[in-house]
């Protein structure tokens, strides 16, 4: 049998555009497995979204490694010249930072104090609203959830009271609210920025902390990086990276990826399953017509290669269709959450519990071409039982009755 025909007949069996048995479960096999597909690369996309935000937005607003130091007599600006020369390192900046209450009213809320300056100011002007003309010894940012759960306003005046170092009570320091930072992250429930100056008369006291912020070229160097900083500098310099407060929000969400991966990989294997269950019902169906394709001089090599072809159609068919279904549900998934949670009136995600505020989506092509191929080969597989069940149907008994 020439190959032409293999195929006519396994792409007639395919795509029949009749009402009886065959094609029924022929459709059915294609949409199972597009739908599988389309979930799984939209599930996928949002995943990696997470990732690609938490690397671009979250860990460009925090410091990739910070040395630190109790006294506070240390000479930052020679430290500083010396780590810039690292080619390693894309920027370092000086910062103090306190713990401290906010009060605004009769709300009070505890806070992180941290201190930028003008030539860093810059870093931060991209999610600021509204946009910084200057920064001013009295001015003030804050995280958009932090402001808006004070019920503050731009060119609102807060407090800020740390702890008094050596007599009993508080030492205030008051601030007006120039801008709010809206990274729609978690960061905007405790970011609070403050200028230099506005630190410097407490930074004698063991309750500010000094000390440099690197940014780094390679986030995913901070380890090494932090290890070749230590041997740099004194022992009584305390060295950190940015996994100690966000690596386990980082590996939770890359095991939450690896995990709905695998489990909605499963559902392509249920697919696969169902074209099985499809080709054999369609060699039940069709058993006469395989009957008279080998009296007529089919080999059992011919009809064997017919079911493959046709498992593997539905394979390509079903494929193309999922990966036009994925791109535009995870296109749209941003949207469609926006939707559901105007109908809820009620946020789907908030950053007081989850790490983003919205439904972020990175669409990798990477995933597209091995879910495809995974599912390909699970079709072409997936026909070899039907194949050799059709090939090895008895002739003669089946034409009798």
């Amino acid at each position: 049998m020439p190959w032409r025909l293999r195929f006519d007949i396994a792409l007639r069996q395919t795509l029949d555009p009749g009402h009886g048995l065959s094609a029924f479960l022929s459709r059915i096999a294609i949409v199972g497995m597009a739908l599988a597909i389309a979930i799984l690369l939209t599930v996928q996309s949002v995943m990696n979204g997470f990732d690609l935000e938490m690397r671009e937005r979250i860990l460009s607003l925090v410091p990739h490694v910070e040395v630190t130091s109790a006294d506070a007599s240390t000479s930052w600006r020679v430290l500083e010249d010396q780590l810039s020369r690292d080619p390693g390192i894309a920027r370092v900046r000086f910062f103090a930072s306190a713990d401290a209450l906010l009060l605004r009213g009769q709300s009070v809320t505890a806070a992180r104090l941290s201190t930028v300056g003008e030539e860093s100011i810059a870093h931060y002007a991209r999610l600021v609203k509204p946009a910084l003309s200057g920064w001013n010894t009295d001015g003030l940012i804050l995280g958009a959830a932090l402001a808006s759960r004070l019920g503050l306003a731009v060119g609102d005046w807060v407090t800020f009271i740390l702890p008094a170092e050596k007599t009993v009570g508080f030492e205030p320091i008051r601030v007006r609210l120039s801008a709010v930072l809206d990274s729609k992250t978690e960061l905007d429930e405790v970011l609070a920025l403050v200028h230099h100056d506005t630190i410097e008369p407490f930074a004698a006291s063991n309750r500010v902390t000094t000390g440099l912020a690197l940014q780094l070229v390679d986030v995913f160097a901070a380890s090494q990086m932090r290890w070749q900083v230590a041997q740099q500098v004194p022992s009584e310099f305390h060295v950190t990276d940015w996994r100690r407060t966000h690596g386990n929000l980082y590996s939770a969400i890359q095991l939450s990826r690896d995990l709905i991966g695998l489990i909605l990989l499963v559902v392509i294997f249920v697919a696969a399953f169902n074209v099985v269950s499809a080709l054999m019902l369609v060699v039940t169906d069709r058993r006469k017509v395989i009957a008279m394709l080998a009296a007529m001089g089919a080999r059992a090599s011919d009809i064997v290669t017919i079911f493959f072809l046709q498992g593997a159609m539905i394979g390509a068919v079903g494929c193309t269709l999922g990966m036009i279904l994925g791109v535009v549900m995870a296109f749209f998934a941003p949207d469609m959450a926006t939707v559901i949670e105007q109908w809820l009136d009620y946020p789907l995600l908030e950053t007081d519990v989850y790490p983003l505020a919205f439904v972020p989506v990175d669409i990798r092509w990477q995933d597209f071409a091995t879910t495809s191929a995974i599912a390909m080969a699970l079709s072409v597989l997936a026909s070899i039982v039907p194949a050799l069940r059709a090939a090895s149907l008895p002739v003669a008994e089946t034409l009798a009755h």
